[in-house]
């Protein structure tokens, strides 16, 4: 049986579903993980892949303005709103660029609480 490659240079930490960011143009983004060198995030509006952009991590990871660019984005599916309106999501990589070394560390310190998190089964996700 074949193996599978990971093509990562480093691992990713799921970030729990309660836990939202901002993305570019202040849209509300839903991370789905982070790591040292970018995140994956889930977004209402399509996004061109290659565009500057910066994510702001939530108030519960330490609030921080990260520089990226959108590496690749796809139409992932769709959710229908309360009010019965169909949404589409798409689902996009951002990689990290031109990090400061205080961004680079608010970055660690908010990876660091997403681990904590995730090293007890129950416990709440960090505010």
């Amino acid at each position: 049986m074949a193996e599978t490659i990971e093509r990562r240079r480093v691992a990713r930490i799921t970030v729990p579903s309660q836990i939202r960011g901002t993305g570019t143009e202040n849209r509300e983004v839903r991370l789905l993980d982070l790591s040292p060198d970018g995140a994956r995030i889930e977004h209402e509006k399509a996004v061109q892949p290659g565009a500057p952009c910066a994510l702001i991590l939530p108030p519960a990871l330490g609030p921080v303005r990260l520089p990226a660019r959108i590496m690749w984005s796809h139409l992932s599916g769709g959710e229908q709103t309360l009010e019965g309106e169909r949404v589409l999501l798409h689902q996009s990589g951002l990689a990290f660029r031109g990090l400061t070394p205080e961004q680079q560390t608010a970055l660690a310190d908010a990876l660091t609480k997403l681990q904590a998190a995730q090293g007890t089964p129950d416990s709440p996700p960090p505010r």
